[in-house]
């Protein structure tokens, strides 16, 4: 099942970006690119340590710390937020220091609010599927109703996840109500927002 997800404008040219849906009937695993993902709350085996340990830091301008339990996990929680808001609410400018960035308190709650469930992902939501709600809703259908899946293997982040249909449409319950599943605003302001509103208005002169 494929999705034409969004339409950019690159170097002049719109170009549209795809999400298909795969069925792997022997092992009921439905695979898929952008479309859902899940974060761990834990760091995956697999990390770059020396990366973990830069990010955990709370100010750029801070030695590197100890390599522990604790910092691998501040490190991947740090690293998350990046990834998927660009510009978190909690990584300020340092006013004093030039080029210094400084990790406020609450960014663990964001995570928290971020990670270990089944969702659409930020940058998903916020830039591709905001363009056509109603086409995404028929999509999600489509696959949902298709197949009987017992698990999720997306291109990104913790996989295999434990999923059936049912959570499958959950992820996308933000498609009748953009209140449910928010995710915070104030992450959402500085960096995807202000990009998705270019996008979309680019795309209203366009058309």
């Amino acid at each position: 099942e494929t999705l034409a997800a969004g339409t950019f404008d690159i170097g002049g040219i719109p170009t549209t970006l795809y999400e298909t849906a795969f069925f792997h009937k022997k092992s009921k695993t439905l695979i898929v690119t952008d479309s859902v993902a899940q974060i761990s709350l834990e760091p995956p085996p697999l990390s770059h340590v020396e990366n973990l340990l830069l990010v955990s830091k709370r100010s750029t301008s801070d030695a590197l710390p100890e390599d522990t339990s604790e910092t691998r996990r501040i490190g991947w929680e740090k690293t998350a937020l990046l990834i998927s808001y660009f510009f978190p609410e909690h990584e300020e400018p340092d006013p004093d220091k030039v080029g210094v960035v400084t990790w406020t308190e609450g960014w663990h709650d964001n995570f928290q609010q971020l990670a270990g469930r089944l969702c659409v992902p930020p940058v998903v939501r916020t830039l591709l599927y905001a363009q056509n709600p109603g086409e995404v809703r028929h999509w999600v259908d489509r696959v949902a109703s298709r197949w009987e899946f017992e698990r999720i293997v997306p291109a990104h982040w913790e996989a295999p996840i434990t999923a059936g249909p049912t959570d499958f449409k959950r992820a996308f319950r933000f498609l009748e109500d953009d209140a449910i599943d928010a995710f915070p605003e104030n992450d959402l302001k500085r960096g995807l927002r202000p990009i998705a509103d270019v996008a979309l208005k680019t795309l209203g002169r366009k058309g």
